[in-house]
């Protein structure tokens, strides 16, 4: 019998917080609640307070592990998309002001935000669960009363850049 892993109370409550401030996003958070708890996945606007990159599956899960492994602390939300062979990674929405960190479009890496007409969603699983082929492979995390953690872009070039010398001497 394999056993259960147990979070620890203090990670579950930053979870939680982030999870708040994730609907918090959205026009009817009480709602949103209630789709994740019957294990449906919500659209959550972009452009205000987060925005996303988004890399494929490959890259991307090398340059999340590359995160992980040197500030795990600093890693914010990220969805697998299994589906469209993707990598979600939320960062801060000031990622489209000019001089902005150097997260460079290029390679199918895609920036997505406020600067898009119509205003993006991301589709945001239940916690826990999958949905339409969507699944946290690093939830959203906050300390009670903050906004979430999301990942700064400037660790996130550097893991990018970082993460191309596997991946291309793998290919």
């Amino acid at each position: 019998m394999t056993p259960t892993p147990v979070v620890p109370h203090n990670h579950l409550r930053q979870v939680v917080e982030g999870m708040r401030w994730i609907a918090g996003l959205t026009r009817d958070p009480e709602g949103t609640w209630l789709a994740w708890a019957r294990g449906h996945a919500v659209p959550v606007p972009l452009g205000t307070f987060a925005e996303v990159v988004r890399i494929p599956a490959p890259m991307g899960r090398a340059a999340v592990a590359v995160l992980l492994a040197h500030a795990p602390e600093l890693v914010g939300p990220v969805i697998v998309d299994e589906w469209a062979g993707a990598v979600d990674i939320f960062v801060p929405s000031d990622i489209f002001v000019p001089g902005a960190p150097p997260v460079r479009q290029g390679d199918d890496v895609k920036l997505i935000g406020r600067c898009q007409d119509p205003p993006p969603v991301v589709i945001c699983p239940s916690p826990g669960r999958r949905a339409v082929g969507r699944r946290w492979l690093c939830p959203p995390r906050a300390l009670p009363g903050h906004c979430a953690v999301l990942t700064d872009p400037h660790r996130l070039a550097e893991a990018l850049a970082l993460s191309r010398g596997p991946l291309a001497a793998a290919g």
